[in-house]
């Protein structure tokens, strides 16, 4: 299960939204290093939209795309 969740800096006045994922079955823990291949750190957005959108390709399982360049 997925979440995103908007992040305010009052001092700078700057807004991100990051995208959660949720911890266990039964625990109520939220983190932000989500369980996908090649991609460490939080991912979010500077937009509401941009990150809905990431989240959408999340879900669609399709974040790595490999693709053999012959030379």
């Amino acid at each position: 299960m997925y979440r995103i969740v908007r992040e305010e800096n009052r001092l700078t006045g700057r807004v991100q939204y990051f995208i959660e994922q949720k911890r266990g079955w039964f625990s109520k823990s939220w983190e932000r290093e989500l369980d996908l291949e090649g991609i460490h750190g939080p991912i979010g957005g500077a937009t509401l939209s941009g990150a809905k959108a990431k989240l959408e390709v999340i879900k669609s399982s399709n974040h790595i795309v490999k693709e053999i360049i012959e030379v």
